[in-house]
């Protein structure tokens, strides 16, 4: 064969290999790391066996019975974070840890408007884990896979992993407050997995396990959803600190207006959230803002609709539980509305939001 013809070959072949090469390089590379540039070197197991050593069995008795659910270690001092709704109403409430031993937990402070709660357990007692680490929710992406450790039915221990489907949701929370940028995943979640954290490749908490669209049927059918670990974050905190959540409070119920409602109430304009009563004494009571008129359950006239505050444009009650959630008792806001086809602007004090 010819020499030169043989050398071609050879340098070919080379070249094929060192190409090959680069592309299992840029593979493997592909996998060692998210679209953050973050490392997901840890597998499923390594994650379970770590972070799973931090997420506890809780249990909360009252009078109304015995809840069940998940609790994680927030910090070294022993604070845990759940579910709001996982230990409402209840006056005797433990972790378990190991396999058998309860220890007795304090309730240091609920949120119903999240769905969140923190308790406080002796740190020495928790033996075993380290606080979780906590993530950041503009982090988090759809398709990102995710991993749930939890007590599903009771099932301590359990480990269900899964991708971000969807973000930005809108989830009621028990007392009918919006939770917003609610995390929607396919993770299997069930009764029992509430209050568990929801973890990315890392380790890091990006949200708390809190729902479920069950169809009806009771268990998951493949839409879970998560509190993001920026809200858990904030009401953690406030929670540790004071005890209870400074919430602002407008005193006002509203609806979306639409084209349909506005021409029944012969309303001047379609969009907005119509007022549907204001609280006596209220904020928006004592800024002078009214409700609709009703009888026999249907409205025969309309009130007020809520256009803008504080520069935002609201389209309905979610617009401004976003707004005005972002406020404190004292502050004020500056509500633009429209009444009988005229825009008006009022400065409104904003009280504190009624808990329990």
């Amino acid at each position: 064969m010819n020499t030169k013809r043989v050398g071609l070959i050879a340098g070919v072949a080379a070249l094929v290999v060192v190409v090959a090469f680069i592309v299992v390089v840029a593979l493997v590379d592909g996998f060692d790391s998210d679209d953050n540039g973050s490392s997901v070197s840890n597998t499923i197991q390594q994650i379970y066996q770590r972070e799973g050593q931090s997420v506890y069995f809780v249990q909360s008795s009252g009078p109304e019975g015995v809840g069940t659910g998940t609790a994680w270690l927030f910090d070294n001092d022993g604070h845990l974070v759940t579910n709001e709704h996982v230990i409402s109403g209840g006056t005797d409430i433990a972790v378990r840890v190991g396999e058998n031993q309860l220890v007795p937990v304090k309730l240091v402070g609920e949120d119903q408007s999240t769905d969140l709660a923190v308790l406080k357990a002796d740190p020495d007692a928790l033996t075993g884990g380290d606080p979780l680490e906590l993530g950041d929710s503009s982090e988090v992406f759809v398709g990102q896979q995710v991993v749930a450790i939890g007590n599903p039915f009771g099932l301590e221990g359990t480990v269900t992993t899964g991708i971000i489907s969807a973000k930005a949701r809108v989830l009621e929370a028990p007392n009918g407050y919006p939770i917003s940028n609610a995390i929607q995943t396919d993770a299997a979640i069930n009764p029992g997995n509430s209050g568990g954290p929801l973890v990315d490749l890392d380790g890091r908490v990006i949200g708390v396990n809190t729902q479920i669209a069950t169809g009806g049927v009771g268990q998951s059918a493949g839409l879970g959803f998560a509190v993001p670990v920026d809200t858990v974050k904030q009401i953690a905190d406030e929670l540790i600190e004071h005890g209870f959540v400074d919430r602002a409070y407008l005193g006002a119920s509203t609806v979306a207006l639409n084209h349909e409602l506005a021409d029944h109430l012969g309303l001047s304009i379609d969009s907005g959230a119509l007022v549907l009563e204001v609280a006596p004494g209220g904020p928006a009571a004592l800024a002078g803002l009214r409700g609709s008129s009703a009888t026999a359950g249907a409205l025969v006239a309309g009130g007020d609709v809520i256009t803008e505050i504080d520069g935002e444009q609201i389209a309905g009650p979610n617009d401004i539980a976003e707004v005005i959630g972002a406020k404190r008792s004292g502050d004020t806001s500056s509500v633009t509305y429209v009444r009988d086809g005229s825009e008006h602007t009022v400065q409104v004090t904003l009280g504190a939001q009624p808990r329990g």
